[in-house]
């Protein structure tokens, strides 16, 4: 088969022969993709069920894909939720939203900080950027996103080790050990930062901080830097490269 084009379909089941797309991914896969009869396509639901096929016909609103075989992705072994002060742009959150997915977040909770500048409003646009990024990086499992009207009600909803990323001068030196569970919440502040109160709570219910160095970063910025500190300590992004570093 040719080149694979992925979609997303929420309504597929693993005993289907036939997946047919319509609506916006079909609109994508006609005048995006350009998909014809015979390509390679792979349909996931978002939850590790993967349907790769090829396409067998197409007419105006919909595309019809036969099943070649269907695959079962085992969930990842550290669930991550990333948790950030609600963020002033709409980009900005929808930025978060998709790095997120592209390095396999399980959850992004935006929770209303002190230095919030607006309530945080849930758009459908959280979910799309998601399903895109996806999509795009070749992701099974989309994150659930939503909302939390503080950080002290998100830190009692989540059961789990919890890490802030704070600046050089915030966090303690050297890196922390942290027991990793099978979930692991990253807390990022907003705009202006976490307040006082917001940092304390944190590391009063045990967040371990995390230097993000001494630079000021843009809230989705150091979500992103956050997100790759810990995959690379899980061992998602490979064995690494080691630098042979000039002494000084």
């Amino acid at each position: 088969m040719s080149h694979t084009h992925r979609f997303f379909s929420d309504v597929v089941t693993a005993d289907m022969s036939y997946v047919e797309l319509s609506g916006e991914e079909a609109h994508h896969a006609l005048r995006v993709a350009r998909v014809r009869p015979g390509d390679g396509v792979s349909v996931f639901d978002g939850k590790g069920l993967e349907i790769i096929g090829e396409c067998d016909r197409i007419d105006k609103r919909s595309v019809y894909i036969r099943a070649v075989r269907t695959t079962h992705h085992a969930p990842p072994p550290v669930r991550v939720t990333v948790a950030v002060g609600g963020l002033h742009r709409d980009k900005a959150q929808e930025t978060v939203v998709r790095r997120a997915a592209e390095m396999g977040a399980w959850r992004v909770c935006f929770w209303h900080a002190d230095h919030s500048q607006r309530p945080i409003k849930p758009t459908e646009r959280w979910r799309k950027t998601a399903i895109e990024a996806c999509k795009q990086c070749g992701r099974v499992y989309l994150p659930e996103v939503d909302t939390a009207p503080s950080l002290e009600a998100f830190l009692k909803q989540h059961n789990g080790p919890c890490i802030i990323g704070l600046l050089t001068k915030d966090a303690a030196a050297g890196a922390p050990t942290i027991s990793m569970a099978d979930n692991v919440a990253l807390l990022i502040g907003p705009e202006g930062d976490f307040s006082e109160q917001e940092r304390n709570a944190a590391l009063n219910a045990g967040a371990q901080p995390v230097s993000l160095g001494s630079y000021t970063y843009r809230s989705e910025v150091a979500a992103a830097l956050l997100m790759t500190i810990v995959a690379c300590a899980i061992g998602d992004l490979g064995p690494g490269v080691a630098l042979d570093m000039p002494r000084k």
